[in-house]
């Protein structure tokens, strides 16, 4: 232990015979680092915003489904009703997870909507506006008029139907649609609301009612839903959040699968696993720049030194003590450096994490699998990414190191001495 305190003190007086040389390289490992917390902290929350734009907007982050909806999504492949299990108990279950933020029941069907004008066809859905509140975004984009009111006999129609429809809130439109005992349910309903959800098939398509007056519309019972939507704290927690529920509920949920937004958005999954190489590939390129430059200053610092390298050779010191004084060095600078970085980087780190910059006025906002994006610069909370940054500085400076300690070896003690 006493040996390696010697040697840290011996690379820090070296490192002091060229104070300007050493703190440019210092400064510049520093902005390395700063950089690469600061842009992968802003990739992370960039990541984090397209899986929440892609979760939070309609599909949830988990949901109950029966097993057989999906793909052929029959009208009769439902929980609840003939499957025997209570919905209502089923809700109070899960909310009472402390890491689930909402529950909401839905039914899907599909029927042709009439206005006086003309007709289209439209996917209906059932919601409970209160509930769906909690757990997705898309009623916060009601243009005009609000959500259908309980007992009103009332529809929220999507921006590109409602034009194509020609009708506005408080004109009445006629649905049709096909039943789960074969007959033709139709009924008149209010125009309650517009909404936009930036998604152009939902638009042009979408009929939102309550849960109650579509399960009527249907004639389906009033505990039958297609699927029960759920948000948690912590997107990337909800995997977890699915596993537990699905144990916890196996006594409510029999056979009904309990899945994760990673198994039902895969594309999102996908586009995690490519947000997490670039952030790899920046701290790669960045450190490898970084490294030529420890590099340079170690062999320089080497090749001023070769008296002092020959004379501590003659003297019989050893190859691995030789080569632990200019790793010290490194080492000392690459401490030094991160030390620097981070005062550098926390000031912008907590900025951006606490007054995110939106670029949504000037780059508009895109969609982006199913998810309506705003360009917001925000950085997202992790010490994953300061761990992984700061010993990627000190491996850099370390291995970056060991060229010019190899040369230091080879140093010839006479010729060295002798001033040739």
């Amino acid at each position: 232990m006493k040996d390696r305190g010697f040697w840290l003190r011996v690379g820090w007086r070296n490192l002091g015979r060229h104070r300007r040389r050493t703190i440019i390289t210092a400064m510049a490992l520093a902005w390395g680092f700063a950089a690469v917390v600061v842009f992968s902290g802003i990739l992370e929350g960039m990541g984090s915003d397209f899986i929440r734009s892609g979760t939070d907007l309609m599909a949830g982050q988990v949901r109950i489904q029966n097993p057989a909806y999906e793909p052929e999504r029959e009208l009769w492949d439902v929980i609840g009703g003939d499957a025997g299990i209570p919905v209502p108990d089923l809700l109070s279950r899960i909310r009472t997870d402390p890491e689930v933020l909402g529950a909401a029941p839905r039914l899907y069907g599909a029927g042709i909507i009439a206005s006086d004008s003309t007709s289209r066809g439209g996917l209906l859905m059932g919601i409970l506006p209160e509930a769906e509140a909690r757990v997705t975004h898309f009623l916060e984009g009601v243009l005009e008029g609000a959500p259908p009111e309980e007992g009103a006999h009332q529809v929220l129609l999507g921006q590109e139907l409602a034009r194509q429809l020609r009708t506005s809130v408080g004109e009445e439109v006629v649905l049709v649609a096909p039943s789960a005992d074969g007959s033709l349910g139709n009924e008149l309903f209010t125009v309650s609301g517009i909404v936009r959800t930036g998604i152009p098939e939902v638009d042009a398509a979408q009929v939102i009612l309550r849960l109650d007056e579509l399960q009527f519309l249907l004639a389906l019972g009033g505990d039958d839903v297609h699927e029960v939507v759920m948000a948690v704290r912590n997107p990337w927690d909800a995997p977890v959040v699915a596993e537990r529920l699905t144990a916890e509920l196996a006594d409510l949920t029999g056979d009904m699968e309990i899945k994760a937004w990673t198994d039902f958005r895969r594309e999102l999954v996908e586009f995690a696993g490519l947000v997490s190489g670039m952030n790899w590939l920046i701290l790669i390129i960045v450190f490898l720049m970084a490294a030529f430059g420890v590099a340079n200053t170690m062999l320089m610092a080497t090749f001023e030194r070769r008296r002092e390298f020959a004379v501590v050779k003659a003297l019989g010191m050893g190859p691995g003590r030789i080569v632990g004084m200019v790793v010290g060095e490194a080492l000392i600078l690459g401490l030094g450096a991160m030390a620097a970085g981070a005062l550098i980087s926390l000031p912008l780190v907590l900025w951006l994490m606490h007054y995110p910059i939106d670029l949504t006025p000037i780059a508009g906002e895109q969609m982006f699998m199913d998810g309506l994006f705003r360009f917001v610069l925000r950085v997202e909370h992790s010490w994953d990414i300061p761990i992984r940054s700061a010993v990627g500085l000190i491996v850099t400076a370390v291995l970056a190191a060991l060229y010019p300690a190899l040369r230091a070896l080879r140093v010839p003690a006479a010729e060295a001495l002798a001033g040739r």
